[in-house]
């Protein structure tokens, strides 16, 4: 029972960018099919047993704070970035980068959680609440109806790839 609460909590973590760029995606309006949505689930739960099975085979030999150290780099990158040129996440061709972004911390948590001996069964855990979480967030973007948020809704995406590179390279 508790190593599932364990893995349960541990997926809610790996959910928190795909709650925070479905609200990004919601706040602009943008529909993204649920054949897509869930294609992405899919993938993210897919990297986090990839990662988790290089982390048991690389075990005591891969840092995961080099791992957290770049993806907190990666993601202030491309904070910076759409700070200067906004990222048109409006567009098909972005789904891709949407997915990958998502994954760059799954990644990390897949190799700590087999760097800990963790059970496989948080690969598909952490896929479904992925899903959940990014429904859940393009849900909660399309219903925002303050006008301050609308106002500076191009600057949003930036400040929280900023915060969340921040919380990568922090904790």
């Amino acid at each position: 029972m508790v190593t599932f609460i364990l893995l349960f909590l541990l997926s809610i973590l790996v959910s928190i960018d795909a709650f925070a760029i479905g609200f990004l995606l919601g706040l602009k309006k943008i529909r993204i099919p649920l054949v897509v949505v869930a294609m992405i689930a899919f993938f993210s739960g897919f990297i986090v047993f990839f990662s988790m099975g290089i982390g048991r085979l690389l075990g005591e030999f891969v840092p995961t704070s080099i791992v957290q150290t770049g993806a907190g780099i990666f993601l202030i990158g491309i904070a910076i970035y759409n700070f200067i040129y906004e990222l048109p996440l409006y567009r098909r061709s972005y789904y891709l980068m949407i997915a990958l972004l998502m994954n760059v911390d799954s990644f990390g948590y897949g190799i700590q959680a087999g760097l800990s001996d963790r059970s496989f069964w948080f690969a598909p855990m952490a896929g479904a609440l992925i899903f959940a979480a990014f429904v859940i967030g393009v849900i909660y973007g399309h219903e925002i109806k303050s006008r301050f948020i609308i106002r500076y809704m191009s600057y949003i995406p930036s400040i929280l790839f900023l915060l969340l590179g921040l919380s990568k390279l922090l904790f």
